[in-house]
């Protein structure tokens, strides 16, 4: 659509009885954004940061790779808009209504659609995480939340939309419709998706680690291959879903009383930065054969600790520490352990195939990436006759490690310090060395 027609469009549409001035300058920058979408002369790109467009009637503009940073979109009408890459971070669409519009790839962190209409909504890629927009006045920052707080996406309408790869993570969700949406790979972690409903929902591959799913449901949900680590699965409805391939606690009601609390604390702790629950930090457990298979132990502490024959298969143990504990033919088959300290264990007949155990780069309190690396230690490691096909050892530290008889088949361990460590009878068929 032309930038003449849009704005035309606008015009026409738009009910609010507001001066015909304030009108034709949208009218003007639609035109201007057109162009510069076509590359042609006098081409502006429209920029309307905290902008007030309540009520407005948008629908079937072109409007991608707009600024529209805390617009106030309440009541306004845009469906089978093109917001794709478009600047919305803090924006108010609540009572809005977005059907068919297209979001592939805006930045909508903060973004409020509380009561909004998102049916057959793109949401492909697009960064829904929480967010609180800072505006400047006197040259001094205050912080803004969006209009409802942080129930931005309380009892929001996903209905239908395609979110797949969006990133949701930690947000608060609860109550919202999900029905038959689409989350390919899209990221949930840490989200409160209390009473939620997923019936239906396509779910392959996305990642809901440290979610609270308390009468959550996932009737026929389509879950294959996803990420559930630290779920409780026993306080959601499942019936029907299809969790081939997925990760998850399959003997969580086995676990120990004093391991289910600390994991309750720890994923309170994970959610929040460490700004709530507790880190789990233990010393002298005893924890000789128990299953922690699809746990997120992240960031946790274990000080002489017994895991004699323990698994750890498909968890998450990255920048854990482990000082001085016994781990005799312990898994941890497929477990993420990137930045974890296993300096000095005794780690004999372990079981690592197809583990990762590469530097991890460190991000700040924000979580964005610092480019600080922190490497896996594994530093004067008992690690005899371990089994680490397919591991992913590249930056690891195993100086002085004790590797004798080790089966490093397919093993990367580029940029790995081998310093001193004994490789006597290994196997390193198929490793990258450099």
């Amino acid at each position: 659509m032309g930038g003449t027609a849009q704005a035309h469009d606008v015009a026409m549409m738009n009910g609010r009885g507001d001066e015909a001035t304030d009108l034709e300058a949208l009218a003007q920058a639609i035109r201007a954004h057109a162009l510069y979408l076509a590359a042609r002369p006098n081409g502006l790109r429209l920029q309307m940061k905290s902008a007030d467009l309540t009520g407005y009637d948008l629908s079937g503009l072109v409007l991608s790779d707009a600024v529209l940073t805390g617009t106030n979109f309440r009541r306004s009408v845009l469906k089978r808009c093109n917001l794709d890459g478009a600047d919305l971070f803090g924006a108010c669409f609540v009572s809005a209504d977005l059907r068919g519009t297209s979001l592939v790839g805006a930045d909508m962190r903060g973004a409020n659609f509380t009561k909004a209409c998102l049916r057959n909504t793109v949401f492909e890629r697009a960064d829904l995480r929480p967010g609180q927009l800072v505006l400047w006045k006197n040259r001094r920052a205050s912080g803004r939340k969006p209009a409802a707080g942080a129930a931005g996406l309380i009892g929001a309408n996903f209905r239908d939309a395609d979110l797949t790869g969006a990133n949701l993570s930690r947000a608060n969700l609860e109550g919202a419709d999900f029905s038959n949406a689409t989350l390919f790979g899209a990221n949930l972690s840490g989200a409160d998706l209390r009473g939620a409903d997923f019936a239906g929902a396509r779910l392959k591959g996305a990642i809901l680690n440290n979610a609270t799913v308390a009468g959550t449901s996932f009737q026929g949900a389509d879950l294959r291959g996803a990420e559930l680590r630290n779920v409780a699965m026993d306080s959601a409805d499942w019936k029907d879903a299809r969790l081939q391939e997925a990760i998850y606690h399959r003997a969580e009601a086995a676990l120990p009383p004093q391991i289910r609390a600390g994991l309750d604390g720890h994923v309170l702790w994970i959610n929040s930065n460490g700004k709530e629950g507790r880190r789990f930090d233990v010393s002298d457990g005893a924890f000789a054969g128990t299953d922690f298979d699809g746990c997120d132990l992240s960031g946790a502490i274990f000080r002489n600790c017994d895991f004699t024959g323990a698994t750890f298969r498909d968890s998450k143990l990255q920048i854990a520490q482990f000082p001085g504990c016994r781990m005799r033919e312990t898994s941890f088959e497929n477990a993420n352990l990137s930045g974890s300290s296993f300096e000095g264990c005794d780690l004999q007949r372990a079981r690592l195939r197809n583990a990762v155990l590469r530097a991890i780069e460190l991000l700040s309190p924000e979580g964005v990436p610092t480019g600080r690396m922190w490497p896996t230690n594994l530093k004067g490691a008992n690690l005899a006759d371990s089994d680490f096909r397919g591991a992913d050892l590249r930056g690891a530290r195993l100086a002085g490690a004790e590797l004798a008889g080790c089966n490093l088949s397919g093993a990367d361990l580029r940029d790995a310090d081998l310093d001193r460590a004994n490789t006597a009878g290994t196997t390193l068929l198929h490793s990258r060395l450099s």
